[in-house]
C-alpha cells in the first residue's frame, strides 16, 4: 500500500466567527485543477470566513490530489448547509443546448476533439451543465475515476465545470452591476489564468480560458475578442475578481482602460476588516461562494 505524502498546505484566511462546531449552517466552495485546490467556507450571507489553499507539489492525478487533501482536512470534509465544487477540464466546450440531446454529449465532444476508441488516455465520461434560461449547454470530459469520485458526493457537493459556474455568476452580474451598458463582461482570475465571459443581456456571446503573465496580457486577450465582434469599449461594462495576485493590475488596466465601464466589486460586496487585512476582499473568492448560483 503506497502512502501518499501530506500536501503543502496555505492557510490563507481564518476569521474569528467561523464556529467549527456548527459548519452545517456554512457554505463550502471548492476549486480544484492539476496543480491546485482552493476552498472556502462562507456564510449564507456570503462572507467568506476561512479560506485554505493545497498544492498538487507532486503531480497527483486530479482524483488521488482531491482525495489526498480530503482524506488530511478535516474541514472539508464535514457537512455543510450548501456546497459546490468547481472542475477544471481542458477538454470542454459550450454548444446550443437544443444541439445535443441526452446521451449524445459525448459523441460531440469526441467528434470535436478528435477523439477515437483507442486513444490510450480512455476512458472518458461526459458531463452536461446547462446555463438556464440562456440556451447554452456547456459540455466536458472527465475521467471515469473522478466522475465517480465527484457523483458519489452529488448528494451533498454539486459539481458543475468552472466555465460554466464563471458564465452564471457574470449573467448574474451582468443583471444586478454590469446593466448599464449593452454588453457586459467578466474577468476570473485564478493564479495565472483567467477565464473572460462576455454577455449581451442574457445571451451568452463569449467564454474562453487564456494563460496570463501580466494584467497587459489580460488587456490584450480581451481587446482583441471586442475588435473582432467591432464591440467598442464604450459599449462595454466590465469587472475582474478571482484569487489572483494579478488582480488589483488587472483591475487598474481595466479602469483606466473602459474608464466609467469598470465596476469595482469590492465596493458592491464590502469584505470585513480583517480579511482585507490579509489582502484579499470578498471579489477574490466570489466564485466559491453561492452569490448568483442557480438553485
Amino acid at each position: 500500500m503506497s502512502i501518499v505524502k501530506p500536501l503543502p498546505v496555505q492557510e490563507v484566511y481564518a476569521s474569528s466567527a467561523l464556529n467549527p462546531a456548527s459548519l452545517s449552517i456554512y457554505h463550502l466552495g471548492v476549486y480544484v485543477e492539476h496543480d491546485h485546490l482552493l476552498y472556502v467556507i462562507s456564510t449564507a450571507q456570503h462572507e467568506p470566513l476561512f479560506i485554505r489553499l493545497y498544492k498538487n507539489r507532486d503531480g497527483l492525478e486530479m482524483t488521488h490530489f482531491l482525495d489526498a487533501a480530503w482524506h488530511q482536512d478535516e474541514l472539508i470534509r464535514k457537512r455543510f448547509a450548501k456546497g459546490i465544487i468547481l472542475v477544471e477540464a481542458e477538454r470542454w466546450m459550450v454548444v446550443p443546448a437544443e444541439y445535443v440531446p441526452d446521451g449524445q454529449e459525448e459523441q460531440f465532444l469526441r467528434a470535436y476533439y478528435d477523439i477515437r476508441a483507442t486513444d490510450i488516455s480512455l476512458p472518458y465520461t461526459s458531463h452536461k451543465d446547462i446555463l438556464k434560461g440562456s440556451g447554452a449547454a456547456f459540455l466536458s470530459l472527465l475521467s471515469q475515476n473522478l466522475h465517480g469520485y465527484l457523483q458519489a458526493r452529488e448528494g451533498y457537493l454539486h459539481y458543475t465545470h468552472a466555465s460554466h459556474r464563471y458564465a452564471q455568476l457574470t449573467r448574474f452580474l451582468a443583471e444586478s452591476h454590469l446593466s448599464h451598458r449593452p454588453y457586459a463582461g467578466a474577468v476570473w482570475l485564478f493564479l495565472g489564468t483567467f477565464y473572460y465571459c462576455l454577455f449581451n443581456q442574457d445571451r451568452l456571446i463569449f467564454i474562453n480560458r487564456f494563460s496570463a503573465a501580466t494584467a497587459e496580457d489580460v488587456l490584450y486577450y480581451i481587446q482583441g475578442l471586442h475588435n473582432l465582434l467591432g464591440i467598442s469599449k464604450e459599449q462595454v461594462g466590465i469587472t475582474v475578481a478571482g484569487y489572483s495576485g494579478l488582480k488589483p493590475y488587472v483591475a487598474t488596466v481595466l479602469y483606466r482602460f473602459f474608464g466609467a465601464g469598470y465596476k469595482d466589486l469590492s465596493k458592491v460586496y464590502p469584505a470585513p476588516s480583517t480579511l482585507k487585512e490579509v489582502g484579499l476582499g470578498t471579489e477574490d473568492v466570489l466564485p466559491l461562494t453561492l452569490i448568483g448560483a442557480d438553485t
